[in-house]
């Protein structure tokens, strides 16, 4: 119960789709085996990033960032 409450730590799946992203565009080969492969790596990442728990945690994150976000346009003006 209060690990729904308090939701994951980060996004799931972040690291899985970085990686996925640099397989398939940094690696070049003639048979398009590593884009497959990169682009599959990429959509598991996706997946894992949807059935991240949204809890206190990750709120709390979003909320400070969009707090520091509205500083530094204040500041800008």
């Amino acid at each position: 119960m209060f690990r729904e409450i308090l939701g994951d730590e980060e996004k799931k799946g972040d690291t899985l789709k970085a990686v996925g992203k640099i397989i398939a565009f940094a690696f070049d080969d003639p048979f398009h085996i590593t884009t497959v492969t990169g682009l599959t790596l990429y959509g598991i990442g996706k997946l894992r990033e949807k059935r991240t728990n949204y809890g206190l945690k990750m709120m709390l994150r979003d909320i400070y960032a969009m707090h520091q976000e509205l500083i530094r346009e204040v500041n800008d003006l």
